[in-house]
């Protein structure tokens, strides 16, 4: 629940993890996928480069794959949604 009134010093006194979104955070939260998709990266390759000195560049290069495949799955399916399903006949 979003007011306009409230500020978001209150809003975050009344907030309780894992039981409500994180408030000032709506409008921009898929774009929380960039750190994710950057930390799991790293994680994966620190585990998997022979070399460590290749480690940022690889590991930026998974996460730039990762946000690119993320956008395309979303793009593909806003595009069935906005396209396929309409032509859907429902009884």
């Amino acid at each position: 629940m979003h007011t306009a009134t409230m500020d978001v010093g209150t809003t975050m006194l009344a907030w309780t993890p894992f039981l409500q979104p994180a408030p000032a955070v709506d409008r921009w939260w898929w774009l929380l996928i960039i750190p994710l998709a950057i930390g799991v990266s790293f994680a994966y390759k620190a585990t998997r480069t022979a070399d460590i000195a290749r480690l940022p560049r690889e590991a930026l290069r998974m996460s730039a794959l990762i946000v690119a495949a993320m956008v395309g799955l979303a793009l593909f399916t806003h595009a069935i949604v906005i396209w396929l399903l309409p032509y859907l006949v429902a009884e």
